[in-house]
């Protein structure tokens, strides 16, 4: 006879199949193609091209911004359908401080940076700090699920 036990064990093992491990290297992989696809959103949105930026992200998305309502994949896609004249320029840079991978998850740290206007008297600068939740997809690509922003203070003359 078998004891409970093992048969507790065996199930474990046999039943639920294998459980596989990240290694390093998906994991390198993983903040590779993060990286890539914000430096791709950053380039799309300088040359103002909003359908290319929008496939940054998730079907589910979910944004917030302090005083907006929630930002959501259907809006997203909406606003990347509308042509936006008689707007400002405004150039993106974005610096990655930290990305951390967990099986289909990452978090990613960000600092954006938007300036907006010529580049000259009329220009603003505004500092963002953001957190993205990415989320690898059936086709292997990684797209921002969730994501959440805060504005600088700004500064103190």
């Amino acid at each position: 006879m078998t004891r409970p036990e093992h048969f507790l064990g065996a199930i474990l093992i046999f039943g639920l199949g294998t459980v596989q491990a990240q290694t390093p290297t998906d994991s390198a992989a993983a903040t590779r193609a993060i990286r890539g696809a914000l430096a791709q959103w950053v380039a799309a949105a300088n040359r103002q091209d909003w359908r290319a930026a929008a496939e940054i992200w998730a079907p589910d998305l979910v944004g917030w911004y302090p005083g907006q309502p929630d930002d959501t994949y259907a809006k997203e896609l909406a606003q990347a359908a509308r042509p936006r004249p008689g707007r400002k320029p405004t150039r993106y840079e974005v610096t990655v401080n930290e990305v951390l991978v967990s099986g289909p998850l990452a978090v990613v740290r960000d600092t954006w940076r938007f300036t907006t206007g010529s580049g000259s008297t009329d220009s603003t600068v505004a500092v963002v700090r953001s957190f993205e939740v990415w989320r690898r997809q059936p086709d292997g690509g990684w797209k921002i699920a969730r994501w959440i922003s805060a504005p600088e203070p700004p500064p103190t003359q």
